[in-house]
């Protein structure tokens, strides 16, 4: 009997509901079952004691600015999980470490959909070939 292969697992961190709702709906366009954070300590917690996410997507305008941590913290435990950074920010704004990391691609929410969606089709395609 062949193996049915897992889902691939998306984490969303993610403060604003709609956009959250449309990274999920993204997830699941792609394929990957999502999971949502709407604050960093519940997605600090799943990261030390889950299973390996297959991406992450997060938000560089979190409240209270903590964005920057949750990366480093990713970083740390998984240091070539693939990371999408979907952001209402200027992709030039962001800290150097984000902008150069190999794993990490930087999407502007104004490029539409579409952006969104390659870029986390791009990034769960690494995870799956790893």
């Amino acid at each position: 009997m062949d193996e049915v292969p897992a889902a691939l697992r998306v984490w969303i961190v993610e403060d604003e509901p709609a956009a959250a709702a449309l990274a999920s709906e993204l997830s699941l366009a792609c394929g990957a079952e999502p999971t949502v954070y709407r604050a960093p300590l519940p997605f600090l917690s799943a990261l030390r004691s889950a299973a390996r996410p297959d991406a992450v997507v997060l938000d560089w305008r979190l409240e209270h600015e903590l964005s920057a941590a949750l990366f480093l913290a990713t970083r740390h435990r998984y240091p070539d999980l693939p990371v999408v950074y979907w952001t209402g920010s200027v992709g030039h704004s962001l800290p150097a470490m984000i902008r150069q990391d190999a794993h990490t691609s930087v999407v502007d929410k104004a490029a539409g959909t579409q952006a969104s969606e390659n870029a986390l089709l791009g990034a769960l395609e690494g995870a799956s070939e790893g």
